[in-house]
């Protein structure tokens, strides 16, 4: 995600449109969020409505890149909604010196396995895989009963 100061020390999110780059004023449009996640909506307006430091918005990434990410995907479904705030690249008057010469910052995020399986499936094999202690074996256990033939016992952990 990329982030611009523009206007008078706004925050905005670079939202690239088939009709070109477009600023998406994020605390302007938050509340595009309110009923679907108002949590997200809460954490995006207290950390970015005065227009101050981006500190507080890399320090509280994990929880604050949830509700600007359903943002940029709503922005990009329907930029004309009405409860967004968008203006192209040339009219949203980008500061080229704001926020103590900052002017933009890109936020790039590394994925795990772990984090794409949404199942869980990888994170439940690890666990019990670790709390295993033999491994299951497939060979029965014969066991001869006096004269009235052989029982053949699998072990639970087989099936």
């Amino acid at each position: 995600m990329k982030f611009v100061r523009f206007g008078e020390n706004r925050t905005g999110l670079v939202v690239d449109l088939p009709a070109g780059a477009h600023v998406l004023d994020i605390v302007a449009s938050v509340s595009a969020l309110l009923p679907v996640d108002p949590i997200s909506n809460g954490i995006v307006n207290g950390i970015l409505k005065d227009g101050g430091s981006w500190a507080p918005l890399i320090e509280h990434w994990p929880r604050v890149s949830v509700g600007l990410r359903k943002l940029a995907n709503f922005a990009l479904k329907s930029p004309d909604h009405t409860s967004l705030v968008m203006r192209s690249w040339e009219d949203a008057r980008v500061m080229p010196g704001g926020s103590g010469g900052i002017a933009a910052m890109e936020i790039s995020e590394s994925r795990t396995s772990k984090s794409l399986d949404p199942t869980g499936r990888t994170a439940m094999i690890e666990r019990f895989s670790a709390t295993q202690q033999s491994p299951p074996t497939t060979e029965p256990d014969r066991v001869r009963v006096a004269d009235a033939g052989t029982v053949v016992a699998f072990p639970r952990n087989a099936l």
